[in-house]
Protein backbone atom coordinates (compact mmCIF):
# COMPACT_ATOMS: atom_id res chain seq x y z
CA UNK A 1 0.00 0.00 0.00
CA UNK A 2 2.87 2.30 0.63
CA UNK A 3 3.24 2.30 -3.25
CA UNK A 4 -0.62 4.45 -3.78
CA UNK A 5 0.81 7.66 -2.31
CA UNK A 6 4.15 7.32 -4.56
CA UNK A 7 2.12 6.98 -8.03
CA UNK A 8 -0.06 9.64 -6.80
CA UNK A 9 2.58 12.12 -5.91
CA UNK A 10 4.32 11.65 -9.37
CA UNK A 11 1.17 11.81 -11.00
CA UNK A 12 -0.32 15.14 -9.45
CA UNK A 13 -0.19 18.49 -11.78
CA UNK A 14 2.16 20.15 -8.85
CA UNK A 15 1.71 23.26 -12.06
CA UNK A 16 -1.29 24.44 -14.19
CA UNK A 17 -4.13 24.11 -11.06
CA UNK A 18 -7.70 24.96 -12.42
CA UNK A 19 -10.55 24.10 -10.97
CA UNK A 20 -12.63 23.47 -14.18
CA UNK A 21 -11.65 19.59 -15.54
CA UNK A 22 -9.75 20.03 -18.74
CA UNK A 23 -12.14 17.34 -20.53
CA UNK A 24 -10.71 18.19 -24.41
CA UNK A 25 -7.14 16.93 -22.81
CA UNK A 26 -8.13 13.68 -21.75
CA UNK A 27 -7.20 10.86 -24.54
CA UNK A 28 -9.12 7.77 -24.12
CA UNK A 29 -7.97 5.26 -26.35
CA UNK A 30 -4.40 3.47 -25.11
CA UNK A 31 -1.64 3.84 -27.45
CA UNK A 32 -3.18 6.24 -29.78
CA UNK A 33 -2.13 9.54 -28.93
CA UNK A 34 0.36 10.83 -30.90
CA UNK A 35 1.69 12.51 -27.77
CA UNK A 36 2.15 9.16 -26.63
CA UNK A 37 6.14 8.58 -26.02
CA UNK A 38 8.19 5.29 -25.54
CA UNK A 39 10.15 6.35 -23.09
CA UNK A 40 7.07 7.82 -21.10
CA UNK A 41 4.98 4.35 -21.37
CA UNK A 42 8.37 2.66 -20.38
CA UNK A 43 8.39 5.04 -17.43
CA UNK A 44 4.92 4.23 -16.19
CA UNK A 45 5.31 0.37 -16.68
CA UNK A 46 8.15 0.44 -14.19
CA UNK A 47 6.68 2.51 -11.76
CA UNK A 48 4.26 -0.47 -11.81
CA UNK A 49 6.25 -3.24 -11.21
CA UNK A 50 6.70 -2.61 -7.54
CA UNK A 51 3.28 -1.65 -6.64
CA UNK A 52 2.74 -4.93 -8.66
CA UNK A 53 4.91 -7.16 -6.68
CA UNK A 54 4.83 -6.69 -3.45
CA UNK A 55 0.65 -6.49 -4.01
CA UNK A 56 0.90 -9.66 -5.15
CA UNK A 57 3.58 -11.53 -3.02
CA UNK A 58 0.29 -10.90 -0.37
CA UNK A 59 -2.17 -12.31 -2.85
CA UNK A 60 -3.65 -13.28 -6.03
CA UNK A 61 -2.29 -11.74 -9.48
CA UNK A 62 -5.52 -10.42 -10.66
CA UNK A 63 -6.26 -8.45 -7.65
CA UNK A 64 -2.76 -6.19 -8.19
CA UNK A 65 -3.95 -5.42 -11.96
CA UNK A 66 -7.58 -4.31 -10.33
CA UNK A 67 -5.54 -2.16 -7.91
CA UNK A 68 -3.13 -0.66 -10.11
CA UNK A 69 -5.93 -0.36 -12.51
CA UNK A 70 -7.67 1.74 -9.77
CA UNK A 71 -5.03 3.97 -8.48
CA UNK A 72 -3.58 4.86 -12.02
CA UNK A 73 -7.07 5.54 -13.24
CA UNK A 74 -7.21 7.92 -9.65
CA UNK A 75 -4.16 9.43 -10.94
CA UNK A 76 -4.82 10.10 -14.33
CA UNK A 77 -8.11 11.79 -13.22
CA UNK A 78 -6.33 14.78 -11.08
CA UNK A 79 -4.16 15.46 -14.12
CA UNK A 80 -8.35 17.01 -15.56
CA UNK A 81 -7.61 19.53 -12.93
CA UNK A 82 -4.18 20.75 -14.21
CA UNK A 83 -3.19 22.35 -17.84
CA UNK A 84 0.04 21.20 -18.00
CA UNK A 85 -0.69 17.31 -17.89
CA UNK A 86 -2.38 15.16 -20.40
CA UNK A 87 -4.73 12.45 -18.69
CA UNK A 88 -4.36 9.24 -20.95
CA UNK A 89 -5.62 5.65 -21.03
CA UNK A 90 -2.11 4.84 -22.27
CA UNK A 91 -0.82 5.57 -19.16
CA UNK A 92 -3.27 3.64 -16.92
CA UNK A 93 -2.95 0.36 -19.71
CA UNK A 94 1.13 1.05 -18.54
CA UNK A 95 0.13 1.07 -15.17
CA UNK A 96 -1.60 -2.35 -15.86
CA UNK A 97 0.96 -3.89 -17.36
CA UNK A 98 4.07 -3.44 -15.08
CA UNK A 99 1.50 -4.28 -12.24
CA UNK A 100 1.22 -7.47 -14.04
CA UNK A 101 4.52 -8.27 -14.51
CA UNK A 102 5.64 -6.90 -10.74
CA UNK A 103 2.86 -10.19 -9.57
CA UNK A 104 4.23 -12.39 -11.77
CA UNK A 105 7.69 -11.72 -10.60
CA UNK A 106 7.19 -13.79 -7.52
CA UNK A 107 6.53 -16.75 -9.39
CA UNK A 108 9.01 -16.42 -12.00
CA UNK A 109 12.17 -15.94 -9.72
CA UNK A 110 10.31 -18.54 -7.33
CA UNK A 111 9.74 -16.42 -4.46
CA UNK A 112 7.32 -17.59 -1.89
CA UNK A 113 3.94 -15.50 -1.40
CA UNK A 114 3.40 -14.57 1.96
Amino acid sequence: MWWIPVVWALSFPWSGFTVHPQWSRVHLVPFEDPADRPHDVIANVALFVPFGYSFARRGPWWKAVVAAALVSATAEATQLFGTSRFPSATDVAAGVIGAGLGAIAPDLIGKKRT
